[in-house]
């Protein structure tokens, strides 16, 4: 599967969201009984300095912090994202640890490879986007259940445990709303169920399987190792940056709304 470079994306999430800013303005006392009609105001945030995408203010100090999912196909297709970023890689790139072995020698590869003219670097996209993969599926590979445990508490838990989960059905029109809390994969690592990575040769993500004695449990998560704007961008062909980056995704909305038993939002 590829994935948009051009700003699609992020264009798309920025009037997603001010989509959703209108409708909870409108509905939101209908929704959250903590808020009374024209008693409160719904403030857009997203960007880099704010986890949430709106946050519902109540005249009676009660607050709400929305991430706000959108799913244009419907919740049956496809995934959303809970984070995308460079840090922890960039971390572990400092400390120079083994599991960024070949995403680091790739960086050394590029330093060089920048000085050629344009035309020379173009040569190099193709086998730069076999280097990419392998270095991608290396890193999720090298990963312990400690070191996984670790990204999915400070990566997923710890900046949505005050969220509501806002997901917006383009398709049907529905939406659906929880706390994120709810989630099963905060029952399952409170209650010692141990995370690994069931990822196939060559693939750059793989779903992540919970697992205490012999249960098994996939809640549809995912973790992917990529570049974030392609190799153009990495070999300086293109003016956009590019950084290896980490993104936990969720599959299976569907099935998680019904685990979580969440139904269509009734007004």
């Amino acid at each position: 599967m590829s994935f948009p470079s051009d700003g699609t994306n992020h264009h798309n999430a920025i009037k997603n969201e001010k989509d959703t800013k209108e409708y909870l303005q409108e509905n939101a006392y209908k929704i959250y009984p903590c808020f009374k009609k024209g008693k409160y105001t719904v403030e857009g945030k997203g960007g880099t300095k704010y986890k949430a995408d709106n946050i519902i203010y109540g005249e009676n100090g009660d607050v709400i912090n929305i991430s706000d999912k959108q799913k244009n196909k419907g919740i049956a297709e496809g995934s959303y994202d809970y984070t995308n970023t460079s840090a922890p890689i960039n971390k572990l790139l400092n400390a120079k640890s083994e599991s960024v072995s070949k995403i680091q020698s790739i960086k050394d590869r590029v330093a060089k490879d920048k000085n050629l003219p344009i035309e020379e670097r173009k040569k190099f996209v193709e086998s730069y986007k076999i280097l990419i993969k392998k270095a991608g599926n290396s890193f999720l590979n090298g990963l312990s259940p400690n070191e996984i445990t670790y990204l999915i508490k400070q990566h997923i838990i710890e900046p949505n445990k005050e969220m509501e989960m806002f997901i917006t059905d383009n398709k049907t029109d529905k939406r659906y709303t929880f706390a994120f809390t709810k989630h099963p994969m905060v029952k399952l690592i409170e209650t010692g169920f141990i995370p690994s990575i069931n990822i196939k040769a060559g693939k750059m993500s793989g779903k992540i399987i919970f697992t205490k004695n012999n249960q098994e449990e996939d809640v549809g998560l995912r973790i992917r190792c990529h570049t974030n704007n392609g190799v153009n961008a990495l070999l300086g062909i293109s003016k956009k940056s590019c950084q290896f980056v980490l993104k936990f995704q969720q599959d299976g909305v569907s099935k998680l709304l019904d685990t979580i038993g969440v139904s269509p939002i009734a007004i």
